[in-house]
C-alpha cells in the first residue's frame, strides 16, 4: 500500500502549474543514493497524513546561475541569463529577493530537491507547523533541510546530508565548471 500511495502523491503530468512550478514525472533525476532518501521521506510524510509533491530535482547550471544572478546583479542582466536558462522574466519586485545561496548547488547533481505541502490538490505554502514537521522528517530520513539554514532560509528545500562527498557526473551535460 505505501508503494501505491508514493506514486499517488506525485503529479502525473510536467506542465507548469498555475503557481508557476515545473512539476517532474517521478523522481528519475534525482542521483540514486540521494532517491532512496526521498522515497522515505515522502513515505513517512504519507504517514503522518502530509501530502507533498517534489519538484526542482535536478538543475541545470544555466538555471542555477540564473537563479544565483537574482538580486546580485541587476535585472537586465538576470532576465538574459533567466532567458538562456528557459525561465520567464522578472520584474525589478521579483529582482528584489535572493533565491538560492550557491552558485553550485546540490540540485545541479541530483542531490536536493524542492518539495511543497499539498492539500485538495493545491500547493500550501504556508503553515509553519507542517512545514517544521516535513523539515523533521526530513533530518530523521538522514537529510538537511533548508529551514534550519542561517541567513537564507529554504523550507521548502531537502537536500543529501554533506552532498558534495557524492557529486558526480553521470551524464556529460551535467557537468558544471566551479
Amino acid at each position: 500500500m505505501p508503494f501505491m500511495m508514493f506514486f499517488l502523491l506525485l503529479p502525473t503530468l510536467t506542465e507548469p502549474y498555475p503557481w508557476k512550478i515545473k512539476l517532474e514525472i517521478g523522481l528519475s533525476n534525482l542521483n540514486y543514493q540521494f532517491r532512496e532518501y526521498v522515497e522515505r521521506f515522502i513515505t513517512e510524510c504519507s504517514k503522518e497524513g502530509i501530502n507533498v509533491w517534489i519538484y526542482d530535482t535536478l538543475r541545470p547550471k544555466d538555471v542555477q546561475k540564473a537563479l544565483y544572478s537574482q538580486e546580485r546583479e541587476p535585472l537586465e542582466l538576470v532576465n538574459r541569463l533567466r532567458e538562456r536558462a528557459g525561465l520567464k522574466p522578472i520584474d525589478e519586485k521579483g529582482n528584489k529577493y535572493k533565491v538560492t545561496r550557491l552558485q553550485v548547488s546540490a540540485h545541479n547533481y541530483g542531490l536536493a530537491t524542492d518539495f511543497v505541502l499539498v492539500a485538495e490538490g493545491k500547493p500550501q505554502w504556508y503553515g509553519a507547523e507542517l512545514w517544521l514537521r516535513c523539515g523533521c522528517i526530513g533530518l530523521s530520513v538522514g537529510m538537511e533541510w533548508g529551514g534550519l539554514w542561517r541567513g537564507l532560509v529554504d523550507k521548502p528545500h531537502i537536500q543529501m546530508k554533506d552532498w558534495r562527498k557524492f557529486a558526480t557526473f553521470n551524464h556529460l551535460e551535467r557537468l558544471i565548471i566551479e
